[in-house]
């Protein structure tokens, strides 16, 4: 959603203390080569948070967590980590972007049906700092921040150079790297450059960060 950032750090995997939980961890350790911690949602209320790194990372098992279980999870994020990226797995296929509004480092979304091929390809992309999320539901992303566009352009998108204000354009469209490449004839590389100048122009850490930034400080008339 530098894009955001890539993972370097600890990572949970917060679900419940199952053999299948188990065995999709094992999976998604080899396949990804990335060490993952099992946290049971209670678990985490009770983990000793000084004598451990703030998690960069958080896969959640949505399907083991109750309406109760997520309000606590948020109070828990909030005061203990804040800026943790979450990927969702095994949400419902009817899911709505207004029940993801309030996990607010959402990067990816995956769904009951999807397979362990196509989970561990998301998730890879997430680790790159792209984003995971069905074509459906980033276009009531960006339908939905884009009812909420500011009428004038900020003083902030002058500051961009002509090419970034192209590619923060195109992403606040709900363009993919290889999508704003092939659109400006160029690398996907340039554009992951000019990506990492423009969040730190702009002061966001990630794609849906940036996303929210363009609704608010690029007016309407620049898209013309």
């Amino acid at each position: 959603m530098e894009k955001h950032s890539k993972v370097k750090g600890s990572a949970f995997f917060i679900a419940e203390n199952s053999l299948q939980s188990g065995l999709l961890k094992d999976s998604l350790e080899e396949k990804l080569n990335l060490a993952f911690r099992l946290v049971t949602i209670s678990n985490l209320f009770n983990i000793n948070h000084s004598e451990i790194s703030e998690p960069d990372f958080m896969i959640i098992d949505v399907s083991s967590l109750s309406e109760q279980d997520i309000i606590h999870y948020f109070q828990v994020r909030n005061a203990k980590f804040p800026n943790c990226y979450e990927v969702l797995i095994n949400c419902k296929d009817e899911i709505e972007y207004r029940e993801l509004i309030k996990w607010k480092n959402l990067v990816g979304v995956f769904y009951t049906n999807d397979t362990l091929e196509l989970l561990i390809q998301g998730i890879t992309k997430v680790l790159d700092g792209e984003m995971w999320f069905s074509r459906k539901l980033a276009h009531e992303y960006i339908r939905f921040y884009r009812e909420r566009e500011c009428s004038n352009t900020s003083s902030s998108y002058s500051l961009l150079t002509n090419r970034e204000q192209q590619i923060i354009k195109l992403l606040g469209n709900g363009a993919s790297n290889s999508e704003i490449a092939e659109s400006l004839f160029v690398s996907e590389n340039t554009v992951k450059t000019h990506l990492h100048n423009v969040f730190k122009k702009i002061n966001v850490k990630n794609r849906l960060q940036a996303l929210i930034w363009v609704k608010e400080n690029v007016g309407s008339e620049e898209f013309v």
